[in-house]
């Protein structure tokens, strides 16, 4: 069995096979009087977790399956922090994937802003990051290109020394009749929703550390009701949804959990354009008439924000998001019901 290096003393104990140390990476067999139906203290089984302690570090390899009853890492609030983590966001320039880093970098993260146009739009994100006592560094790559996405990955490992957090959110928007979408509007789309996507989390197997976190970006058209001319776009989010259930297990062995963020309107600097096209005579309405009809659509009669995507980003970046895996969340305020 590897060694293991811990902050602290957690283990992995289980009275009929043995222990787990995470600390020297050994099993001990032990045996224990149970017939009082208790184990370690608790009636039924139930788990015990560690004393609050600090964070885990990263793991070059990972520890072999065993029976747990106890998580390494603290409890209560602190186990929400990312403090220590260095997080990959791609397309952080703008909308949602600025918040995204900028919330990594609010709970403790060292974040690398990847963007793929504006290096004014980049560095404000850095700077942003900056003031709230983090490290960050921007880094310009296409994730259409493949061999932009290896040297990306190559450039924040070579600069922060690994990798916890990779945010696999870049995507365009498109709108067209099936009858119209032309083959280069169909690479364009694919090519970075779907198959940038797919290398990015390739390269997020690779370069991540054990126990680390993959979050990729699908779309709530990927799962509601059909659009109108959106057949396209809503194909290549859908696609995210397979991938993430069988990344899921291909990532196992490294401890990687790989999840899928399914947003619905959110008001970023495209919105009001975008938001039309899903309302039936949209192209008539102000901004305001805009934000007035989709705000019905939700129960909690307003329409998302990029922090509302962001902290579910983070949760599942967390020690907290452990156990959630091979999942697609819907952040939509239940607009699609």
């Amino acid at each position: 069995m590897p060694s293991i290096e811990t902050n602290g003393n957690a283990r992995a104990a289980d009275s009929s096979a043995g222990i787990i140390d995470f600390e020297t990476g050994t099993m001990n067999v032990e045996t224990s009087d149970h017939s009082n139906g208790e184990t370690n203290g608790h009636s039924n089984g139930t788990v015990q977790s560690e004393t609050p302690n600090e964070c885990t570090d990263s793991h070059s390899t990972a520890p072999e399956p065993g029976k747990y009853t106890k998580i390494p890492g603290p409890l209560g609030i602190e186990s929400a922090s990312l403090k220590g983590k260095i997080a990959l966001v791609t397309g952080a320039g703008r909308g949602i994937g600025r918040e995204m880093a900028l919330e990594l970098g609010r709970r403790g993260a060292k974040v690398v802003v990847n963007y793929a146009n504006s290096d004014e739009a980049a560095m404000e994100a850095v700077a942003e990051i900056k003031k709230c006592g983090s490290e960050a560094i921007a880094i310009k790559a296409n994730v259409s290109i493949v061999k932009d996405i290896i040297s990306l990955f190559a450039q924040a490992k070579a600069h922060f020394g690994e990798l916890n957090i990779v945010c696999s959110n870049s995507g365009v928007v498109s709108f067209g009749h099936i009858g119209e979408v032309t083959e280069e509007e169909y690479d364009r789309v694919m090519g970075i929703n779907t198959r940038g996507q797919f290398f990015v989390a390739r390269e997020a197997y690779r370069h991540l550390s054990v126990g680390g976190r993959l979050i990729m970006m699908g779309s709530i058209t990927g799962q509601a009701k059909g659009v109108p001319k959106h057949t396209l776009y809503s194909g290549s989010k859908g696609a995210i949804e397979t991938f993430v259930r069988c990344m899921a297990i291909d990532m196992g062995d490294k401890k990687i959990t790989v999840n899928c963020v399914a947003p619905g309107g959110i008001k970023t600097d495209m919105y009001h354009k975008v938001c039309r096209e899903y309302i039936p005579g949209g192209e008539d309405l102000s901004d305001d008439g805009v934000d007035e009809y989709a705000a019905t659509w939700s129960p909690l009669h307003r329409v998302g924000l990029p922090i509302d995507i962001a902290r579910v980003v983070c949760f599942l970046a967390s020690q907290d998001g452990e156990w959630v895996n091979g999942k697609v969340i819907g952040i939509d305020g239940a607009a699609c019901m």
